[in-house]
């Protein structure tokens, strides 16, 4: 009887060195994305409390050589100071955040030349996001956006996956494309959805 459970366990054994051999290292299934070192990218931002035929347009423009990043609000000023009554037509001008020297600026485009834009400091110590910035991510299944098949990623900060603090969409294929991205403004939920992403 000994014999012969020895003998099974030593062919379990076998079996499994064979199969591990034979598929290689264990890869998780989904790998945490990583954005290219340059890159641009539109953006359609959506808020929640506005309804779905609400929308505003910005871009994204990226480079991590420079440690640089410069997010766009075309026409409308994504609402991230805490005002006291932010609105559709309280934040109807262009902005900019841009993240540089470790640093993140806010510009206002009102004005008529880009010299006399204000310009002032947003977040000391914020500089521009790694490549890696979403290796703390929570991978959340997948869902079909805007017609593409992505991998869903929620951010530490929520027990409930049906309301994350933060989420992010990418593109199920090897470019892992941003596709969304979910936050809070001081509106709400709000929604970027990328298009036209160039490298």
């Amino acid at each position: 009887m000994r014999t012969r459970r020895r003998l099974s366990m030593l062919l379990l054994a076998a079996l499994l060195a064979a199969v591990s051999v034979a598929e290689g290292p264990y890869q998780p299934p989904h790998p945490v994305p990583a954005w290219p070192d340059q890159f641009t990218i539109e953006l359609e931002i959506l808020i929640e409390k506005y309804g779905p035929n609400w929308n505003s347009s910005g871009a994204l423009y990226y480079d991590w050589k420079t440690k640089t990043f410069r997010s766009d609000y075309i026409g409308w000023c994504l609402p991230l100071f805490g005002s006291e009554k932010p609105s559709l037509t309280s934040d109807n001008y262009s902005c900019s955040f841009v993240a540089t020297g470790g640093n993140m600026f806010f510009v206002n485009h009102t004005a008529s030349t880009w010299e006399d834009n204000e310009c002032c400091l947003f977040a000391e110590g914020l500089g521009c996001v790694a490549p890696d910035w979403m290796s703390n991510c929570q991978y959340n299944g997948t869902a079909i956006l805007q017609g593409v098949e992505c991998d869903v990623w929620w951010f530490p900060g929520t027990s409930d996956p049906d309301k994350p603090c933060y989420g992010y969409w990418d593109s199920n294929d090897t470019a892992h494309t941003p596709v969304r991205f979910f936050g809070l403004s001081s509106l709400g939920p709000t929604i970027l959805n990328y298009s036209q992403f160039k490298v």
